[in-house]
């Protein structure tokens, strides 16, 4: 039973698949929902109290929806798994709200190069990294650190425009092809480590850091995706973070929280274990995407996380109780890719019978086109489905087994 807080809207920017399970969390806590979307028909737009066409893209269609259109106080704004901390923290500035972060730090957290540069002078351990402007720049990189390489546009998210490099043929290619996936036409690169890889989500309430969910980063099948960087879901719990990595990840993350200020809110982390040290990849100052806090968390650890996070971005307390890890389940996320279907136009969606997932998720319909077999970015990923199991493997096979009885024919 959901804890109902009265006389509170909270302001949604998002309606898309990833952003259902907020919006749900939202009601179910008795709170008003007015979510905005760029798309008409966006997918959890029925479940809003409200909903408007409104680009969570463009700050100056959400002021002007704020001016024009809005009619109720707002107490709080939000977004659920999509890359716009400063969106939203301009947002609640324009609206006199409590936000988590300052724009300053969230401008600063969006700009991968911008971010990388704040944790070196801060002694936090990342991979080597530089900002090019040229194909020589580049082989400058590759000439003092040596293959492989990531090349990356310093302003996007879900892996668009990355490539993992083992060598310079068609770097070309590879740098015009970041340059196109950047708004402010800057790419950087990267020193790729060897080593797991790990998403971690975690609160900071009154300055101190509270880590809750660790899931383990499925590359496995990454070979076949490259130079694009894919992942394929994700397992909890850990089996890769010790005692001593789960420390390491605290002290760098009240040292990100101390220097930005931020007494309040979330963390969500992009880490490597490269020779038994922890390195941060990337951090967000945002909740993730992929329904890693919106299910994958609360499933495993009992942790009610979006509760957590509507509840600061709405000024409210949070008792010590529910921050307390309560389990620490088998789930298991993974994804059906362009790679294993046909071209053409989608005909027919036949889904499993089975019941034995605890979520699933469409991204393709009928009547859709495909019109490639090459996975590029996260985005063109075509369904997903998380499950629960007795064991690691068990949850695995399950989520394997239901998205290789997903059936998708094409015309």
């Amino acid at each position: 039973m959901g804890v109902c807080i009265l006389d509170k809207t909270l302001l949604i920017l998002g309606a898309g698949p990833d952003q259902l399970a907020g919006i749900l969390k939202a009601k179910e806590m008795g709170i008003y929902t007015i979510v905005l979307d760029g798309n008409k028909n966006a997918y959890s737009k029925k479940y809003a109290d409200e909903f408007h066409q409104v680009s969570i893209k463009h700050l100056e269609q959400i002021y002007d929806f704020i001016k024009n259109t809005l009619d109720k106080k707002i107490d709080g704004v939000i977004a659920f798994g999509v890359d716009i901390a400063y969106i939203i923290s301009k947002v609640a500035e324009k609206l006199n709200v409590n936000f988590t972060v300052s724009s300053k730090a969230a401008k600063l957290s969006e700009h991968k190069f911008y971010a990388k540069e704040f944790m070196q002078e801060n002694n936090i351990n990342i991979p080597q990294y530089s900002m090019v402007n040229s194909i020589e720049d580049i082989k400058k990189f590759v000439g003092y650190y040596g293959f492989p390489f990531v090349l990356k546009p310093v302003d996007n998210s879900a892996a668009r425009g990355i490539s993992l490099l083992y060598d310079l043929k068609d770097i070309d290619k590879f740098y015009d092809f970041a340059l196109s996936q950047s708004t402010c036409k800057q790419v950087m690169v990267e020193k790729y480590l060897e080593g797991p890889q790990v998403s971690t989500e975690s609160f900071i309430i009154d300055g101190k850091v509270y880590n809750i969910g660790f899931a383990d980063r499925n590359y496995q099948d990454m070979n076949k995706f490259l130079p694009n960087i894919i992942e394929n879901g994700g397992d909890l719990p850990s089996v890769f973070m010790k005692e001593k990595h789960k420390k390491q990840l605290t002290q760098y993350l009240e040292i990100i929280a101390n220097k930005l200020n931020i007494k309040n809110g979330l963390i969500k982390g992009d880490i490597v274990i490269y020779n038994d040290e922890l390195y941060i990849i990337e951090f967000a100052l945002r909740l993730s995407g992929g329904n890693f806090s919106t299910i994958e968390i609360p499933e495993s650890t009992g942790v009610d996380f979006l509760k957590i996070a509507i509840k600061l971005h709405l000024n409210l307390n949070v008792e010590k109780e529910e921050l307390e890890i309560k389990k620490n389940d088998f789930i298991s996320l993974r994804y059906k890719f362009l790679e294993n279907i046909k071209k053409g136009k989608v005909k027919t969606i036949n889904l499993p019978k089975s019941e034995d997932y605890i979520s699933k998720t469409l991204f393709v319909n009928i009547e859709d086109e495909i019109t490639s077999n090459k996975t590029r970015n996260h985005a063109d990923r075509i369904a997903c489905v998380i499950t629960k199991g007795t064991t690691r493997e068990d949850a695995i096979n399950k989520a394997n087994n239901y998205l290789d009885n997903l059936e998708i024919s094409i015309e």
